[in-house]
């Protein structure tokens, strides 16, 4: 208690020299607070904007797939199909710590331009509406339309995906009876509604040249409710209609084993020669022909084919998580490998970890900043205090009791004026999301965790405050402790 008492003594007889170290202390915990607040809320956000309303935590592919970016890949780069999707998700949806999946299907599109324009090309995604919306509640709004029912064929067209249409195409597209032009690019607004397009003929994206197109009705336009600028790139569609455009296998449909005839039908450039009279039967062509422009999995699975499967976990990181799914893939042999989503959205991923990464350098840096700018003060208030510290040893005390008296000193400024400083900063990031602060830029949303700018402090993130501060004083003290004790009854007679 001796030590105590005399470091508050100190501290108030020397209460100018206190507030100094006082007010440098409390600047550093109130930036340090807000600037954790801010990489949470940075965490908080693209779990919000990425995980929960777009890919879930884990991605899973076929293990085909040479690239991990299987959402945003340049020029149309097709994703792999994944077979034997009952035997993945029944092991996935059997792990404790899964708490959801949902296969899609997901590759590239063109929209034919019906009067010999520029087509327009957008990411499309199959999937089961009903089972989409309870994965991702929340995260896509509908303004004009509706979602497809289920057994309902139907596209729905996000703000971005109609403007990139208007811009290489020329056309717009609205569901039939909607006649809100404030739906429309900004830029089409002033065109009359009878040039509005309530159908589109799209045509799939892929390397097999399996594909063909179909006419679709426009069911809904809308918006992603977060990163719609970058999600905006992609319609949705009821999976038959996508397994259509894409060349799959569909639900209604079987897969067919060619008879031999048949596939040397295939197999020939001369098919006139196999139709004439004793070739290979008219009809037994026809169906050949027929067949062959839906593509099977023969022998890899009876279910109709996806491409990708999301996976959402419960009280396991995303890293983690798909290394345990690939290594329950190969203990079971199946044909699939898992992507942690900043992975699976590739460039856009990269970036958001660029970011937490520089927003946590920032914090590092003002920890540094702060404990040097602390060391120095202290230091100088040691130098400044040698005929005191002098006088001290003088009347018998150790070298050890004048480093514990500067500990102590210190100890309090920092939970005085430290612990204002953490307070005050978590009051800061509280009231922040209150003032409205908004933004439209991805790039921006990012760092703001949303359109309004949302630090958040947990209460790990309290304790990671004080932890912080109290490691900042400590490496800050060594040098002036140290300084402190060296000073002999000779320093303070010299001085004198």
């Amino acid at each position: 208690m001796l030590i105590w008492r005399l470091a508050w003594r100190n501290l108030w007889r020397h209460r100018g020299r206190s507030v100094v170290v006082g007010g440098i202390l409390f600047m550093g915990a109130l930036l340090l607070t807000f600037g954790n607040g801010v990489v949470s809320g940075m965490e908080r956000g693209l779990q919000r904007q990425v995980v929960e309303s777009f890919t879930g935590d884990v991605v899973v592919a076929s293990n085909k797939q040479v690239d991990d970016n299987v959402f945003i890949s340049m020029m149309g780069k097709e994703v792999e199909p994944l077979y034997r999707i009952s035997e993945i998700q029944g092991a996935v949806d059997s792990q404790a710590w899964v708490e959801a999946s949902l296969p899609i299907g997901k590759n590239m599109t063109i929209a034919l331009h019906e009067s010999e324009g520029n087509p327009g090309y957008l990411f499309l995604l199959g999937v089961d509406f009903k089972k989409w919306q309870k994965f991702f509640p929340q995260a896509f709004q509908i303004q004009g339309g509706k979602f497809p029912e289920p057994g309902e064929a139907g596209l729905v067209l996000p703000s971005g995906a109609n403007k990139e249409l208007f811009q290489t195409m020329g056309q717009t597209f609205l569901p039939e009876g909607v006649t809100d032009t404030l739906l429309l690019p900004q830029e089409a607004r002033r065109l009359s509604l009878k040039t509005v397009r309530h159908e589109m003929v799209l045509m799939g994206f892929s390397n097999s040249m399996s594909t063909s197109d179909l006419r679709m009705k426009i069911s809904g336009v809308g918006r992603f409710r977060a990163l719609n600028t970058i999600w905006g790139h992609f319609a949705l569609t009821d999976i038959e209609s996508y397994r259509t455009v894409q060349g799959y296998l569909r639900q209604d449909e079987k897969a067919v084993q060619l008879s031999s005839d048949q596939q040397n039908v295939m197999a020939s450039d001369n098919l006139d020669a196999l139709l004439a009279d004793g070739g290979v039967s008219n009809s037994a062509a026809t169906t050949s022909v027929a067949k062959a422009i839906v593509p099977t999995d023969t022998g890899k699975g009876s279910d109709p084919v996806w491409n990708l499967m999301l996976v959402r976990l419960k009280g396991e990181g995303a890293d983690r998580g798909a290394a345990r799914l690939d290594s329950l893939f190969k203990t079971h042999h199946l044909p699939a490998r898992a992507l942690p989503w900043h992975k699976a959205v590739g460039v856009i991923g990269s970036l958001a970890m660029l970011i937490r990464g520089a927003l946590l350098g920032f914090v590092g840096l003002l920890f540094v900043v702060a404990g040097i700018v602390i060391a120095n003060t202290l230091a100088m208030s040691a130098m400044e205090r040698t005929t005191e510290i002098g006088m001290m040893r003088a009347v018998g005390a150790t070298r050890w009791f004048i480093a514990k008296l500067m500990m102590a000193e210190t100890t309090m400024l920092a939970l005085l004026f430290g612990g204002i400083g953490v307070l005050l900063g978590a009051v800061l990031v509280a009231v922040t999301p209150h003032l409205g602060i908004q933004t439209g830029n991805d790039l921006l949303q990012m760092v703001y965790g949303g359109e309004v700018f949302h630090p958040l402090l947990r209460p790990q993130d309290l304790v990671m405050c004080f932890f912080e501060l109290g490691l900042v004083v400590a490496l800050a003290s060594l040098y002036p402790m140290q300084l402190a004790a060296s000073i002999t009854p000779l320093d303070a007679i010299a001085r004198e």
